[in-house]
């Protein structure tokens, strides 16, 4: 285990694509090819963003202090005034949270990015985040508890 070259957080050089705190490219783990922007296909990408894991160049990449954000201006918002409620492996798993969240009219949005743990299978795993705004944090946890979802898998900081 290691850490990221940009931002410290812990990573495994090894197997981590990238740095899921800061959306750094572990350059030690990607090919000579490289990996190739969402948006500009023709371009490289130099990380991924923290919010929807969109793979970003030069081109579109936005920095919100250390961390990386694609183009959407959405975004920006989901990272300084949502947090992460609860992550799943399937987009199912999400999709029942979002549902009950949405019954006790809470507002939630879905992201489904790589996991930045790398495998030799041709279809990467995900990692599938449920974010709310943070002054419905508390009582969305509620909702998680009922629901019988692990307390663990909440997120404690943004």
């Amino acid at each position: 285990m290691g850490s990221c070259g940009s931002c410290g957080s812990p990573l495994d050089i090894q197997t981590h694509i990238y740095c899921r705190a800061c959306g750094a490219m572990n350059e030690a783990h990607v090919s000579e090819e490289g990996i190739i922007c969402d948006v500009h296909t023709e371009n490289r990408a130099v990380g991924f963003c923290v919010v929807c894991g969109k793979a970003v160049c030069d081109e579109c990449l936005e920095n919100q202090g250390n961390r990386i954000l694609c183009g959407d201006p959405k975004h920006r918002v989901y990272l300084e005034e949502w947090r992460v409620l609860h992550t799943f492996d399937f987009e199912y798993e999400a999709a029942m949270l979002y549902a009950n969240l949405e019954q006790h009219d809470i507002e939630s949005e879905v992201f489904t990015k790589l996991n930045p743990d790398a495998t030799e299978s041709p279809v990467r795993p995900t990692i599938v985040e449920v974010r709310i705004p943070e002054k419905k944090f508390e009582e969305a946890k509620e909702i998680v508890k009922l629901l019988g979802l692990s307390g663990e898998e909440m997120e404690d900081e943004n």
